[in-house]
């Protein structure tokens, strides 16, 4: 097993731990605003990393390793592998962020595949593995963007990667005040129910700062939501991460720092 280096650049920021043993460790956040910056952090983690995993919001093209566009780290798009190889002289995948997710339920015991994951955070990420486990990939070069699908909702944007991000449940907040979680969480039950349709998945992961932040109080909602599926598609189980920093996980599996849970 390798040791070396895992990085989330995601709406609230740059995440980055070290991998030691499979296991991610030392989590924390960094200030970087070039990659310079970032394999100077990198570095500060570990001098000499055997690889090193970066999951990046946007639009990432992950067999090139460009990040052709981020909302959430502009100063990150071009070809970021390219440059933390030159800086760092090391192996360094970088993946998107939803596919950082989807690769997080490699780490779970005991889950049936295929899987999506939903990333629920200062915006939408969304990732898939088929039934052995290996990422499903759209029929472009850059990995899945659900975040403009067009949800049911009473005013407001109805994009999801807004409806569904921190912008969208601040409005609700700022609306309803006490209620705006249950309606969020009806919100997030419709769009899983939506992506089951589509997808067909034995497992769902809900993950994220919203995730992590709302607990509970998406459980009933979701639930209630997917009894609204055909009777020919069966439910999935639903897993809530309980992580914030689970994209770092799935960076680990990327970069070959982290192995599949045994099942």
């Amino acid at each position: 097993m390798r040791n070396g280096v895992v990085v989330d650049i995601g709406g609230s920021g740059t995440r980055i731990g070290a991998v030691v043993d499979g296991r991610v460790v030392g989590v924390h956040g960094a200030e970087v605003a070039t990659a310079e910056d970032l394999a100077g952090v990198i570095r500060a983690v570990d001098p000499s990393p055997s690889g090193v995993g970066v999951s990046v919001s946007g639009h990432v093209d992950a067999d090139r390793g460009v990040i052709e566009a981020s909302r959430a780290a502009a100063w990150a798009e071009g070809p970021m592998r390219s440059q933390l190889v030159a800086l760092l002289d090391t192996p360094v995948s970088v993946i998107g962020h939803g596919d950082a997710h989807a690769l997080a339920l490699t780490q779970l015991p005991g889950v049936e595949f295929g899987g999506i994951a939903i990333s629920l955070g200062t915006t939408l990420s969304f990732g898939a593995l088929n039934r052995h486990g290996a990422l499903i990939h759209p029929c472009g070069h850059t990995g899945w963007d659900l975040g403009h699908w067009r949800l049911v909702v009473d005013g407001g944007t109805t994009e999801a990667w807004w409806g569904l991000g921190g912008h969208g449940l601040y409005d609700l907040e700022r609306e309803h005040g006490d209620g705006a979680a249950e309606i969020y969480a009806h919100r997030v039950g419709s769009f899983v129910v939506d992506a089951v349709q589509l997808f067909r998945p034995r497992t769902v992961l809900l993950t994220g700062g919203i995730v992590v932040g709302l607990g509970e109080a998406l459980h009933g909602p979701v639930a209630e939501q997917l009894h609204t599926l055909p009777h020919t598609i069966p439910a999935p189980r639903v897993v809530f991460s309980p992580s914030r920093d689970t994209a770092l996980f799935g960076a680990a599996v990327a970069a070959g720092l982290a192995m599949p849970a045994v099942r």
